[in-house]
């Protein structure tokens, strides 16, 4: 891992950093490179500059697709490549799913549409880093998406204030009376729909995080507790807005470092609460709205 990646991942990515502790090295290269490559394809859709967003952004794509690239970062990716092997048709779907964001204000219109928007940034992510990690890459790729669904709806839950400055709503309009980002920032006379709006795709969210930890034996080894940690961690930013009782417009939720390190204590010992979770769905439906992509054909 590069000094610069480090850094990256430390300070932008504090809960995947935490998890690579616990991964070996090479690994924890490869899985630094692949977040600094999709941190700063989310930064670019980020960025306001929409032109040029985008087609830095189509770039890339064209730079995958070509095996090759000026960009270090793009080139990062290309050179993890060569020693496991991504799935460049997720990883390309992860390309349009942030240009799609670069290029418009994103409201959702409902559960199916927030189920794909959240398999296009994060279970596609899921899907490579999977590779990354050695796993299985037939029996794993359906619970390394559902978990990397899992992640993002956790984000969504957790930024829909911030998310709502930038002019994007992701909970769905059936489930906040179709409020806008702007009546959710300036409109304070139904804090309780959108909290509960919150409190329902954690919910959902916990379903998703079920399935995905039913792939955790086809992981390898010693890959295993990272990402076991790293989806703890990450489920556990949920847990703290629950027990604010999904305030969405206070501070940032976010789980302190001796939070994270009993997260790991259980994960070590066996005691993992995400890994407890029932599946409150049965799974042949989870996907249902993903039918035709990358890891679900």
């Amino acid at each position: 891992m590069t000094h610069e990646t480090h850094k990256i991942l430390k300070k932008n990515g504090k809960s995947f950093w935490f998890a690579s502790l616990f991964l070996p090295k090479h690994v924890a290269a490869d899985a630094a490179t692949f977040y600094r490559f999709c941190r700063w394809m989310d930064d670019l859709a980020d960025s306001g500059a929409t032109a040029d967003a985008v087609a830095r952004l189509e770039k890339v794509k064209h730079d995958l697709r070509a095996r090759s690239s000026n960009d270090p970062v793009v080139a990062s990716v290309l050179q993890i490549d060569r020693r496991v092997p991504l799935n460049f048709e997720a990883v390309e779907h992860l390309v349009d799913a942030l240009t799609d964001d670069a290029s418009s204000d994103k409201q959702v219109k409902d559960e199916a549409e927030l189920i794909r928007y959240c398999y296009g940034v994060a279970g596609t992510v899921g899907l490579a880093m999977s590779a990354i990690l050695g796993a299985d890459a037939e029996g794993a790729a359906l619970h390394a998406i559902n978990l990397g669904i899992a992640m993002q709806m956790t984000n969504i839950a957790r930024d829909v204030l911030e998310d709502a400055r930038s002019g994007r709503r992701y909970l769905p309009a059936d489930w906040v009376e179709n409020l806008s980002p702007t009546q959710l920032v300036d409109d304070v006379s139904q804090p309780d729909l959108v909290a509960e709006a919150v409190r329902r795709l954690l919910d959902l969210a916990d379903v998703y995080y079920a399935h995905g930890a039913l792939g955790f034996s086809m992981i390898p080894a010693e890959s295993r507790t990272g990402i076991r940690v790293a989806a703890g961690v990450y489920r556990e930013i949920g847990q703290v807005l629950l027990e604010r009782r999904c305030e969405w417009r206070g501070e940032r939720a976010y789980v302190p470092l001796w939070q994270k390190s009993r997260i790991a204590a259980g994960v070590w010992i066996g005691s993992s609460r995400l890994e407890r979770l029932s599946l409150a769905r049965e799974s042949s439906n989870l996907n249902r709205a993903l039918e035709g992509l990358p890891g679900l054909r």
